[in-house]
């Protein structure tokens, strides 16, 4: 029997006091797919204590990470800066061109958010430009933490094979307006009812199925997995990948 964790992190900002947190699991032998505690919005009190066995932990005392063979942690956050931003703050040769469209900004967006945009009509918000970069730089240090020090890799950029402990990206507004349906419905359908709609707290939930979605490749919801890269490999290696959720072949 293999147990796969999947533990979701709505990432708010470094001095927000609201920190969506979710995790679920499922067992390969028997196909059980279940809760660890409830969704809920927690504070970062101790910025050196934010773990993740210890934000399990704040979703169950009781639970551990040793208990689980695979652990991937899905975050609502951007893991990465367009190539040209980190250009432009280095003071290297770039572009003045005004772009025909906000979304076509190298400076502004990454490949994959333009592959967001271009697949769904959904524009992520921005790291660079947005007030998304508060919450950014705060994943990026936590992921950068836990892979130096909690044995973590952080997908596509460390690796594109399921690891036993991963960290991904994930977009779970996309989720809400998905299409094709019958994959929102299956997906938005395993969030416990008492968890409210449009909080930190159901977003976490949506991150935690995407988590369990990658390590299970398939087994959570029949046929159903993330995406893999699908752009230029070494572009989502140097920028990051939105993980969404696909039919497998």
């Amino acid at each position: 029997m293999v147990k796969l964790l999947g533990l979701g992190w709505d990432v708010g900002g470094w001095m927000g006091t609201k920190q969506g947190i979710a995790a679920c699991q499922f067992e390969t032998h028997t196909n059980k797919f279940k809760w660890i505690g409830q969704p809920a919005n927690k504070k970062i009190v101790d910025h050196n204590d934010w773990i993740p066995e210890k934000i399990l932990q704040l979703l169950d005392p009781e639970a551990s990470l040793d208990e689980f063979d695979v652990t991937v942690i899905a975050v609502d956050a951007s893991l990465g800066f367009p190539i040209e931003y980190k250009k432009l703050v280095n003071y290297e040769s770039t572009s003045v061109e005004r772009p025909t469209k906000e979304i076509f900004n190298p400076y502004a967006y990454r490949e994959t958010e333009r592959h967001i945009y271009k697949m769904f009509g959904k524009k992520p918000l921005s790291a660079p430009f947005d007030k998304l970069g508060n919450n950014t730089t705060l994943a990026m240090s936590y992921a950068n933490h836990w892979t130096q020090d909690q044995n973590f890799n952080v997908h596509p950029q460390q690796g594109t094979t399921v690891d036993s402990k991963t960290i991904i990206e994930v977009y779970p507004a996309l989720i809400k307006n998905y299409d094709p349906i019958h994959i929102q419905e299956k997906i938005l359908r395993m969030i416990p009812e008492v968890v409210k709609k449009n909080t930190d707290a159901y977003d976490a939930a949506i991150c935690a199925i995407h988590a369990l979605l990658y390590a299970g490749n398939g087994e959570i919801i029949k046929n159903i997995t993330l995406s893999e890269p699908c752009i230029n490999m070494e572009i989502a290696k140097e920028e990051g990948w939105i993980y969404y959720p696909v039919e497998r072949d």
